[in-house]
């Protein structure tokens, strides 16, 4: 009995030093590229997954070395991979080695039926668009690597159905929010009156909406619209559901209130990975999701590995035979900078854990290029200066080719530089975090990771496939200026660095997240979801599920046996997401200090934070993940704060706020204590805590206290709109807040004109500018809060010399009409 091929097998055979020779580039005869083709077709015809993807992987790298892409070819067209034959015959230098028989010219207009506008689909492309069609009516889960066309799903499905149904799409971040906007505004659907991409956006006599939100601005439509219920809810990145932190507690509980606001509502969950499509089943809730996954190998990444601790040479690892090989290359490198300097392509990734990290490794890193000559990138560079300082890091960085990526990046900055770095041949590099996990685009063709973290655990195999998926799209891979598919062999380099925990293990790292025969595991932790078991250590944070979503929606958890809130701020501190405190014990006290406070119209930011240490902050959790919130608790916190929300209600820009900073500093650096609170840019521990938070201004020179500053205001932006915003809300709530000064807190203006345009997702900069100067060319409709922005608008604002940074924000935000 002939016993099946396996990949231990194998590796005990002499097809290992043949295969090890091809993968490291070694001098192959025509005789042991025949051998190799030889295996290759008995692989591809096994039952054994990995050997088959073995097969393939052997076609590829023969073609790619040899330039003779007919076995490719061949291959291609028996597996539906149709991206790839058809690129094949379409390269000239190919049309003369494939015979002109009836059979090529049969197979070339079968192709056809697998074109989607100027693309060609795979077969799974093309079986992913019809499961979708008949599956419309049922929920589902969509588990696809990046450019499966995810977002185009969405797309059609708006086109479809936008006349006669509800639909909301729920993105993890706000950065998605105008990316998805501006994905389906340049569809072109005619049907969509609106995108609502903010609660306040939504009227009552709005008919079959379109929203775009995260699960944070959701709830808060949902509190404020009892009655509004959706047809159809996608779900990006769904996998994020899986983990237990606030967040995503938050979208599993969105589902529940979701669901039982319109029980046959069906849910589209979309994810580049999931193992077990049952993790996405939540309590309280009773759909189940009809699965679709897509196993199509088309890219096969090349791994390299350099660990400066064992050895300045880089190994090849195949994530197939599970071993690390010296390849023909016998450079030697001084460190990580080296290696990416030398093995860097056109585009590049290169990832690190912290925004600190990466500020701090983009200082050093640019001090090893030279300039770009572009007269694009000094434009830009010259803008941000205008916008923000000309002693920004970043525009340092953008002048060698460089842009850095991560959270605390203003946003309007964030979609700007991305579009100078796509656009811009010379800009080389990105460096970024976790960010680029969640949907983000660019195009890149190498992978480094200077960090094997995410947070504060290692990245996961899906996480570390994820990463990949991000380099070498299928947008570039089949680009029409390429006239080979090296892409196909996307290469991700794993640098030790400076950024590695001391004790990290890279190759066991490595071959953790890519061994291909190791059985991967899927572990949910979110608490409201039905696989996760509830035991002691986690029974505390389920009940606090359980108590915020009954009191949010009465009447989803069958047999509910807590708590419902009996008063008018604790049912308020509720429907506002306030999780710091613990409603049900300390409302009653809370209410005593409303009622005692009735008659108060609260009309400046002193008062705010008065009530706030009175009503709110002797009631704060003791864990530490409130201790953001907790510092509020000293008064040079509180007056901190209080100049923010001040500079909030005057729009002041972003020239003000830095300068204001180092002003603060300057007067700092003369005080015997010249330690400040910076947060995770912190290098020293104070007051006997654990954690670096702070730093002494003393030692920052200038720049770095420009820097410092810009991301310092992100921060705490954030903080303002993302925790004490709530709290705003429930005071607004009690009626403890004159309208006028409510609505400056909270959009940094009372013009309803200026407000709409914030609820359409611009900066309160670009509103100021656009009412005050350009007036003439917006059409604003303040009750269905909607814009429309005739295209003059932009030639006008470049006679002007406007900020490119403002004018790109105007584009790539509004819907603009042709006059």
């Amino acid at each position: 009995m002939i016993k099946n091929l396996t990949l231990n097998r194998l590796k005990k055979t002499k097809f290992r030093d043949l295969y090890i020779k091809l993968a490291i580039g070694g001098h192959l005869t025509r005789l042991e590229y025949k051998k190799l083709l030889e295996l290759a077709v008995i692989f591809i015809n096994e039952r054994d997954l990995n050997i088959f993807k073995l097969g393939y992987r052997i076609l590829v790298f023969y073609c790619n070395q040899t330039n003779d892409y007919k076995p490719l070819y061949d291959f291609a067209i028996y597996r539906g991979l149709y991206p790839i034959s058809k690129f094949i015959e379409n390269q000239e230098q190919y049309i003369n080695r494939f015979e002109n028989s009836f059979y090529k010219l049969f197979q070339s207009s079968f192709e056809e039926n697998y074109r989607n506008k100027n693309i060609y689909l795979s077969e799974q492309q093309k079986n992913l668009l019809i499961f979708f069609s008949e599956k419309s009516e049922e929920t589902i889960s969509i588990i696809a690597p990046t450019s499966y066309g995810k977002s185009e799903l969405i797309i059609s499905f708006i086109e479809k159905n936008m006349s006669n149904k509800n639909i909301c799409i729920i993105v993890p971040t706000k950065a998605l929010i105008a990316q998805t906007k501006r994905r389906i505004m340049e569809a072109n659907i005619h049907n969509i009156k609106k995108i609502i991409t903010h609660p306040e956006m939504y009227q009552e006599t709005d008919e079959k909406i379109l929203a775009i939100f995260t699960q944070e601005r959701l709830l808060r439509l949902l509190k404020n619209s009892k009655h509004l219920y959706f047809d159809v809810v996608f779900i990006d990145e769904a996998h994020n559901l899986l983990e237990n932190d606030d967040r995503n507690i938050l979208l599993a509980t969105a589902i529940t209130i979701l669901e039982k606001r319109k029980t046959d509502i069906k849910f589209k969950f979309l994810t580049p990975f999931l193992i077990e499509v049952d993790n996405l089943k939540v309590r309280y809730a009773s759909y189940s999701p009809i699965p679709f996954k897509v196993d199509e190998y088309i890219k096969t990444e090349r791994l390299y590995v350099y660990n400066p601790k064992k050895n300045k040479r880089i190994k090849y690892y195949d994530h197939f035979l599970n071993e690390f090989f010296y390849t023909t290359d016998e450079t030697v490198f001084e460190n990580s900078n080296d290696v990416i300097l030398r093995k860097s392509s056109e585009k590049n990734i290169i990832y690190l854990n912290k925004p600190s990290d990466i500020e701090h490794f983009v200082s050093s890193f640019i001090e090893k290029l030279s300039s770009v000559v572009s007269g694009e990138i000094n434009k830009a560079c010259e803008h941000l200066g205008d916008f923000l300082d000309p002693d920004y890091l970043l525009i340092n960085c953008m002048k060698k080719g460089v842009i850095y990526h991560h959270g605390s990046v203003p946003e309007n900055i964030r979609i700007y530089i991305e579009h100078i770095y796509s656009q811009v041949k010379s800009m080389k590099y990105v460096v970024t975090s976790s960010t680029l996990l969640e949907g983000v685009n660019i195009p890149a063709f190498t992978l480094f990771l200077l960090d094997n973290k995410k947070g504060k655990g290692n990245l996961s195999p899906a996480q570390f496939k994820n990463l990949i998926g991000r380099i070498c799209r299928f947008k570039e891979i089949f680009s029409k200026s390429n006239n080979n598919l090296i892409k196909l062999e996307p290469s991700v380099y794993i640098v030790g660095s400076e950024y590695y925990s001391k004790n990290a293990n890279i190759e066991k790292f490595v071959s953790n997240v890519m061994r291909v025969d190791k059985k991967e595991k899927e572990i949910p932790t979110n608490v409201l979801l039905e696989n996760v078991d509830i035991i002691d250590d986690n029974n505390k944070r389920k009940k606090e599920a359980d108590n915020f979503i009954e009191n949010f929606e009465q009447g989803i958890i069958n047999g509910y046996s807590g708590t419902y809130a009996e008063t008018e701020i604790g049912r308020s501190c509720f429907l506002n997401n306030i999780t710091e405190i613990d409603i049900i014990k300390n409302e009653k006290d809370m209410q005593r200090i409303v009622d005692l406070n009735r008659n108060v119209q609260i009309d400046n930011t002193k008062n705010i934070f008065y009530y706030f240490s009175n009503l709110f902050l002797p009631y704060l959790r003791s864990e530490d993940r409130y201790n953001n919130l907790r510092r509020l608790i000293y008064p040079e916190a509180r007056n901190f704060y209080n100049m923010f929300l001040d500079w909030r209600i005057k729009s002041a820009s972003y020239h003000e706020m830095i300068s204001s900073f180092i002003g603060y500093w300057k007067k700092k650096e003369r005080e015997e204590d010249s330690d400040i609170y910076v947060g995770r840019w912190g290098d020293k521990t104070k007051n006997g805590g654990f954690n670096k938070l702070w730093t002494d201004i003393k030692s920052k020179t200038h720049k770095e206290r420009i820097n410092l500053a810009i991301v310092r205001i992100k921060e705490e932006q954030d903080f303002l709109d993302n925790i004490f915003i709530k709290y705003i809300e429930v005071l607004n709530d009690l009626k403890l807040i004159k309208k006028d000064f409510y609505e400056r807190i909270k959009y940094g203006t009372d013009d309803v004109a200026k407000i709409t345009l914030i609820k359409n997702g611009l900066s309160i900069t670009l509103s100021n500018i656009l009412v005050n100067k350009y007036n003439q060319y917006l059409s604003i409709d303040t009750d269905s809060n909607s814009v429309v922005i005739q295209s003059g608008i932009i030639d006008q604002m470049r006679y002007n010399n406007e900020n490119e940074i403002l004018i790109y924000e105007t584009q790539y935000n509004l819907n603009i009409r042709s006059n």
